[in-house]
C-alpha cells in the first residue's frame, strides 16, 4: 500500500492522478490519499489500481 499525504484546503483531480501514477510506477495495487489540511477534520480517499479488460470490437457499424 502506498500512502500519499498532503496538507491542502481540498483534494483535486491532479492529486488522484499523481497517486495513480505512483501506483503504476511502483507496482503497488492500493493507495491512500490523505489530506491533513481539510478543516474541521481529516479527508482521505482509498484508490485501487485496476486494469481495463481488453475488448476487441470488430464491428464496422458506427452509430452517431
Amino acid at each position: 500500500m502506498l500512502l500519499l499525504a498532503r496538507v491542502l484546503k481540498s483534494l483535486a483531480a491532479e492529486h488522484r492522478a499523481q497517486l495513480l501514477n505512483y501506483l503504476h510506477a511502483t507496482g503497488f495495487e492500493l493507495g491512500l490519499l490523505v489530506n491533513f489540511g481539510h478543516y474541521p477534520g481529516l479527508e482521505y480517499e482509498r484508490i485501487a489500481k485496476t486494469q481495463r479488460a481488453n475488448t476487441k470490437d470488430n464491428s464496422s457499424d458506427v452509430s452517431l
